[in-house]
């Protein structure tokens, strides 16, 4: 007997159609206990799953590296260290070779320093610092060069020079006679100015505001208050009321 595929039905043995789907019968059955000739769908799905798994292995294993290539590897990785260091060596050889080293002069006095920086063929350029300790005048307190640098190259040197300059004092609102007593004090000239007030005097204003750094030959000016005079009917009106 034939059986059909499609429809699951047992067929005639001459029959070429399934007698209930009309397809034709390609597979026969003989009885129960007999062989199917046709091959289960459980083969074809075991042969699928054993094809995957060697295609997942071989790509696994192709992804691995051989001893041979991390032996190579870690040959390129040690030149390329070796080729890092032969550069930085040949780099500060010839950074040392074309430089030569800068004497430290602070503290020295600007012509012990400007000596020792010639005799080791270096320029210097002196450049006046203010200070207000006397003990730093003459004093070199830093220089722009240190360690290395090329021969006949200037260096800057910061010598100390005593800083002149006078802070003027705040005299608004003093009397004259104090206010001319600080600026003289100071060493600071000064001219007055009077003008109309209230009181007799009184300091209004000064030309240079007090906390302003200034040169000895500077000049500060000062409006002095001064009260005017009575008139003669304001004075016989006062001697009338007293």
């Amino acid at each position: 007997m034939k059986y059909c595929a499609y429809c699951k039905v047992l067929n005639e043995e001459g029959s070429k159609v399934c007698k209930i789907c009309g397809r034709k019968l390609n597979e026969t059955v003989y009885t129960k206990e007999s062989k199917v000739k046709y091959k289960p769908k459980t083969k074809h799905k075991t042969k699928h799953k054993t094809k995957y798994k060697k295609v997942y292995k071989d790509r696994r294993e192709k992804g691995k590296m051989s001893f041979f290539q991390k032996f190579m590897m870690f040959i390129l990785i040690n030149l390329c260290i070796a080729l890092m260091g032969v550069c930085a060596y040949m780099g500060y050889h010839i950074y040392t070779s074309e430089n030569i080293d800068v004497p430290n002069v602070i503290g020295y006095t600007f012509e012990d320093g400007e000596s020792i920086l010639k005799e080791n063929k270096l320029e210097v350029l002196k450049v006046d610092k203010k200070v207000s300790s006397l003990e730093e005048v003459g004093i070199i307190l830093d220089q722009s060069k240190k360690g290395k640098a090329k021969e006949n190259q200037t260096v800057k040197l910061y010598v100390g020079v005593l800083d002149d300059k006078i802070i003027v004092p705040n005299v608004i609102d003093l009397d004259i006679d104090k206010a001319i007593e600080k600026l003289k004090s100071l060493d600071i000239s000064y001219k007055l100015e009077y003008e109309d007030g209230d009181e007799d005097g009184v300091v209004l204003n000064q030309s240079i505001k007090g906390g302003s750094k200034i040169e000895k030959k500077d000049v500060i000016t000062l409006k002095v208050s001064k009260k005017q005079s009575k008139t003669e009917d304001e004075v016989t009106k006062d001697e009338v009321g007293n």
